[in-house]
């Protein structure tokens, strides 16, 4: 090629304006009991929340089963079909949070996820953009809370140079 241009749309590992981004500092041993607590506190939740494994994302959801909340696992090893289902419910909110890993969550195009709940951060800090911008579109606003160890703190300002944007740190 001779002379080749490069034409960008957009803003790259952007975050939109209208996301508040909140992170909670638990030990590592406690972060379902804080997931619990996040939706407790939040009762019109509707949202996602991303494990890292599909372990992960099946203990979590099944977790949240129990305790009552309306909620399913997206992952991988999930026939296309059981995907379908499952995303069909989410979408007329039967279900009221899908827990889910990256991949899977690729594509998932909802209208007013209220929260992206981060039960862990993803390994490469750029994914976080894509979670986080599952909530706040439209012009609506959006949450996108992280639950962290002490030892993961030093991810979140990692991720605010990324994003350009400041974490709340909530109790």
């Amino acid at each position: 090629m001779n002379k080749p241009i490069e034409i960008t749309v957009g803003t790259k590992n952007s975050s939109a304006k209208n996301i508040d981004h909140q992170y909670f500092t638990v030990a590592a041993r406690e972060r379902y009991s804080a997931l619990r607590a996040v939706v407790s506190m939040n009762t019109d939740l509707f949202g996602v929340v991303f494990c890292r494994t599909k372990i992960e994302t099946q203990k979590v959801a099944e977790k949240l089963i129990q305790d009552g909340y309306k909620a399913a696992a997206i992952h991988g090893d999930l026939s296309q079909n059981q995907r379908d289902l499952v995303m069909k419910s989410f979408r007329n909110k039967q279900i009221q949070m899908l827990v889910a890993t990256d991949v899977a969550a690729r594509g998932i195009d909802v209208d007013d996820i209220t929260h992206v709940i981060n039960y862990q951060l993803p390994d490469e800090p750029e994914i976080y953009t894509h979670r986080s911008g599952r909530t706040g579109r439209a012009g609506k606003t959006g949450i996108s809370m992280v639950i962290v160890s002490k030892s993961e703190v030093r991810k979140i300002k990692n991720i605010e140079r990324i994003i350009k944007k400041k974490f709340e740190k909530k109790e």
